[in-house]
């Protein structure tokens, strides 16, 4: 497991992460540089449908492999749960965030950090790895929202 990594630090993370967040602001119809297609709006999609997916992840550690289950697969999954998001206003979005953060916290409480996650991008990785190169995720397309959102101040 990722040296260092305790419940209460993960918790504390993902809490601050949420925080952040909210305090998101702008024009969400402006381009995502980097990320071809995508506006503001879908990549604030994609990290509130990545958030809300975390308890599910966790708790997956208490349960065997689904048989016969495909591999998990990036872009399918994110083009779906971007689509599905596609209708929701900004507002939505945020409080889809603020709820996932608040389910993954519950869950982290009583959890072995040791066991293995098997849904979602990081299978076999125990929940301490998955949830820190999760966090580690979320942080970089945060960075990525905040500096769009910024060169494109809403008016």
């Amino acid at each position: 497991m990722a040296e260092g990594v305790s419940a209460s630090s993960l918790q504390a993370a993902f809490i601050e992460l949420a925080s952040i967040v909210r305090a998101l602001h702008g024009d969400w119809s402006a381009p995502a540089d980097g990320y071809e297609g995508w506006s503001c709006h879908d990549l604030l999609a994609h990290l509130s449908s990545s958030e809300a997916a975390l308890p599910a992840v966790v708790v997956s550690s208490t349960q065997p492999p689904r048989p016969g289950a495909e591999p998990f697969d990036a872009d399918r999954w994110n083009r779906s749960q971007v689509r599905k998001r596609a209708d929701k206003d900004s507002q939505e979005l945020l409080n889809e965030f603020d709820m996932g953060t608040t389910q993954l916290v519950e869950v982290l409480t009583d959890t072995d950090l040791d066991k293995k996650v098997t849904l979602g991008a990081y299978p076999g990785y125990s929940v301490g790895d998955a949830m820190a190169e999760m966090l580690e995720h979320q942080r970089q397309h945060l960075e990525d929202l905040r500096r769009a959102l910024h060169a494109h101040p809403s008016a």
